[in-house]
């Protein structure tokens, strides 16, 4: 049977070879501890002993170059298992084959913490209430208005009118554009969004756009004509 540094090597390559995570056997945090901690005090008995023999030095350089290939090892399932996190927040799959148990812990925490962080920082991506990303992506409307983006406008330009007739009916919300945005469909018109227009939406993509800090809401008074 091959040795530990013989196999540590082998595990490298292995891991060096795939793109996900390459197999190991289910002690291998446990293993290579003790085997690096063993290493250790052997060299360092070693050279106490015989500060100028050779077998110390030997020793030595032999835990050096085995902590580096097992260092190799773990920053590379990390790596792989961060990213397998982030694509699982976004909506990928959550199976992680070949993950040990040390691993499985650290992407189920690393994906909370990315779900928490959209929800907390871009609610608009997420929807209240919605599944999570890998049972259900947000509907068409709702990635609509999520990807709507900002620039700088003159504060000086007058508000434009409503829309014009046409749009399907039903009850409808006024909103003051904040920032420039592209295009939002609205039943059979597409609505240009432009700083300080005064618009008239449904409340669903009207909430999405005060959400997402796109608008804000406004009460029509006598002077405002209602759609």
């Amino acid at each position: 049977m091959p040795d530990q540094f013989t196999l540590l090597l082998e595990w490298r390559r292995n891991e060096a070879s795939v793109r996900g995570l390459a197999k190991l056997p289910h002690d291998f945090y446990a293993t290579t501890q003790a085997y690096l901690a063993e290493v250790r005090r052997s060299y360092e008995s070693d050279l106490r002993e015989n500060p100028s023999g050779r077998k110390g030095e030997i020793s030595r350089q032999t835990y050096q170059r085995a902590s580096q290939v097992a260092r190799d090892i773990v920053e590379g399932r990390v790596q792989k298992t961060l990213s397998a996190a982030f694509q699982a927040s976004v909506g990928g799959s959550r199976e992680l084959p070949n993950a040990l148990p040390e691993e499985r812990a650290m992407f189920e925490r690393v994906l909370t913490v990315l779900l928490e962080h959209r929800r907390n920082v871009a609610p608009y991506i997420e929807p209240a209430g919605s599944a999570p990303p890998s049972a259900s992506r947000p509907s068409a409307p709702a990635t609509s208005a999520a990807e709507v983006p900002t620039a700088s406008r003159a504060a000086s330009k007058p508000p434009s009118t409503p829309p014009a007739p046409g749009r399907a009916a039903g009850p409808f919300e006024y909103v003051r554009i904040l920032k420039d945005g592209r295009p939002v469909e609205v039943g059979n018109e597409t609505l240009d969004l432009r700083a300080d227009d005064i618009v008239s939406l449904p409340p669903d993509v009207a909430k999405l756009l005060i959400s997402a800090k796109v608008a804000e809401p406004v009460t029509p008074g006598p002077f405002r004509p209602t759609t």
